[in-house]
């Protein structure tokens, strides 16, 4: 695209579908997952997300036995 024709477009914003309310709702939210994190909870409604995003955990082995 040529700069001149750059230059003459309009930016639009994305409209959004929540309402400034529902953006402070949700905002209050996250704020108080991340506290709740920082504190080392987890927040019922949070639980699968980092699974989903991160994997499976690995299991932890505690020690290994050999059978023979």
């Amino acid at each position: 695209m040529a700069n001149q024709e750059r230059e003459n477009l309009t930016v639009v914003p994305i409209p959004a579908s929540e309402t400034e309310a529902e953006h402070k709702r949700i905002r209050s939210s996250n704020d108080h997952d991340q506290k709740m994190e920082r504190d080392g909870k987890r927040a019922r409604h949070n639980v699968g997300y980092d699974e989903a995003a991160d994997g499976k955990p690995t299991p932890k082995v505690d020690r290994v036995v050999d059978e023979d």
